[in-house]
């Protein structure tokens, strides 16, 4: 489990950007983090594995302290993190040697490395791609390759700061299959900031950020059945609750709650 107890955070000529956070991020949950630019969405993300560091209060991940500098190594190898560009974080020549970096600098035995690297290139269909530049692949196949990383380090939690909004809609729909993939087969962690709020569809909790604050912590369901909140906070809806909250509009309580085309067409069709 993460837990941020108290958490505040300023950058040095800014105000604050995190006021008394507390927190708590359950092993094989999906968050979703979302909020409006400035509202706090990356900087508490770098505080989950010590890119950032507490002006005060406390991040722990499993026990271990971010503001403990001897336990940083530990907490950032099950902490991955996936920026929103992914040419910040490929480095190697190569896709496999890029997903072994990480290994190799932890020092792993070279026979457990070619072991990860191989199960990590076949579960993010990557394998015929192994031996391509890093910088001649697509954005969603770059993107793969950071997941990947992750991955083969065998991390608990793998936090993604809007990792899909440099792609196509298809790029998108393919870097989403992925992390639902891992999610339900390993039970990943994952804590996934985004301003497309249909990809927050897929999550367990969504965290509403304002000016470094949670103003809400709900279920999809919960949150997107008060689209009026929503747009008074200048915050998009998705589709398909648009959709449902013009059919409740008419008096169609069965709609209530609905969150995908394919409940929505059930219900339509009955």
């Amino acid at each position: 489990m993460i837990e941020i107890r108290d958490l505040h955070f300023q950058y040095e000529t800014e105000q604050p950007v995190l006021r008394g956070l507390d927190l708590e991020i359950r092993e094989g949950e999906w968050l979703a983090l979302i909020g409006a630019n400035g509202s706090g969405k990356s900087t508490l993300a770098r505080q989950l594995n010590g890119l950032l560091l507490p002006n005060s209060g406390t991040v722990c991940v499993d026990g271990l302290r971010t503001d403990r500098e001897e336990e940083l190594w530990k907490i950032r190898s099950q902490v991955a993190f996936v920026f929103q560009n992914p040419d910040n974080q490929l480095i190697a020549t190569s896709v496999e040697d890029d997903i072994a970096f990480a290994l190799e600098n932890l020092g792993f035995p070279p026979e457990e490395i070619t072991g990860r690297v191989e199960q990590a290139l076949s579960e993010m269909n990557l394998t015929g791609l192994r031996a391509k530049a890093p910088h001649l692949l697509s954005g969603g196949e770059k993107q793969r390759v950071a997941i990947a990383g992750a991955l083969a380090m065998a991390s608990k939690y793998l936090v993604l700061d809007e990792p899909t909004s440099m792609l196509d809609p298809s790029m998108r729909r393919s870097v989403l299959e992925s992390l639902q993939q891992l999610h339900e087969k390993h039970g990943l962690s994952i804590i996934y900031i985004t301003n497309i709020m249909e990809e927050t569809l897929l999550a367990d909790r969504i965290l509403v950020l304002d000016e470094g604050r949670i103003l809400r912590d709900e279920t999809p369901a919960a949150l997107f059945a008060d689209c009026r909140w929503l747009r008074a906070k200048q915050l998009d809806i998705p589709q398909v609750s648009r959709l449902a909250e013009l059919l409740l509009e008419q008096g169609y309580e069965q709609f209530r709650g609905v969150l995908s085309p394919e409940t929505l067409m059930e219900i339509v069709c009955k």
